[in-house]
């Protein structure tokens, strides 16, 4: 799993020589997974000796998403918020320590921000990641910030513990998060947890807008946001 994520997460695609840089593995165990991965048609080399992400990759993916009964279950419900704000809806679910993106709803407008579905973004830059880590008894919580690195994506990024506590503790007093240009310059975002039937976080949902078109009053972004989440809450028993 460490190669194929190295290997995806390498936008040139990398040599044999870059993964043993960056993988505590021996040259012939790496040449064996290596092997294991084409073999299987998770990755294929190119003509240049660089390694990519193999076709088969497409269709698990594609049933990943499709068993992720939450997206069908809130796509309506995203469509209209986008509607109201006008903005670029993303739906994220926990992948360890990290989120990912499962749906995204484009803003009608040319200038929006740039994501795709499969996107991991930092618990403790995103709007997403705040809200998830809100929502979260807050000792659990405590103890996924204890591991988090926090490392910088932004100039304006929250890179210390305590700093990271107060934001999420807002965040839980609220019902929502915001992203200050944390995980991206010039977009700020507002998030808010969905809760299952045991008031347990299943998934985030964010408004993201561009800083030129962010309105004064920002509670045209998150009350929408809140009641969508109530929305899809409720449909889950929430």
């Amino acid at each position: 799993m460490a190669v194929l994520q190295c290997v995806a997460d390498d936008a040139q695609g990398p040599s044999v020589a870059d993964l043993a840089d960056r993988l505590d593995l021996t040259r012939p165990t790496l040449y064996r997974i290596l092997a294991s991965l084409e073999a299987e048609g998770l990755i294929r080399q190119r003509g240049d000796k660089r390694y990519v992400l193999g076709s088969r990759l497409i269709g698990l993916a594609h049933r990943a998403l499709a068993q992720q009964d939450i997206r069908t279950l809130a796509r309506d419900t995203l469509e209209a918020l986008r509607d109201e704000t006008g903005e670029t809806v993303h739906l994220a679910v926990r992948m360890l320590d990290e989120m990912v993106y499962i749906d995204k709803v484009e803003s009608p407008e040319l200038v929006r921000m740039a994501s795709t579905v499969g996107t991991r973004v930092p618990f403790h830059t995103s709007s997403v990641g705040k809200a998830f880590l809100a929502a979260l008894p807050a000792d659990e919580a405590d103890a996924v910030i204890g591991r988090l690195a926090l490392c910088a994506v932004t100039d304006r990024s929250v890179t210390d513990a305590a700093g990271l506590r107060a934001r999420v503790a807002a965040a839980r007093r609220l019902g929502y998060s915001s992203d200050e240009e944390e995980n991206e310059t010039g977009i700020v975002c507002f998030g808010a947890a969905i809760r299952d039937g045991a008031g347990t976080p299943v998934a985030s949902v964010s408004v993201s807008v561009p800083t030129f078109r962010l309105r004064d009053d920002r509670s045209a972004y998150w009350r929408p946001l809140l009641a969508t989440c109530s929305a899809i809450s409720r449909q889950l028993g929430g």
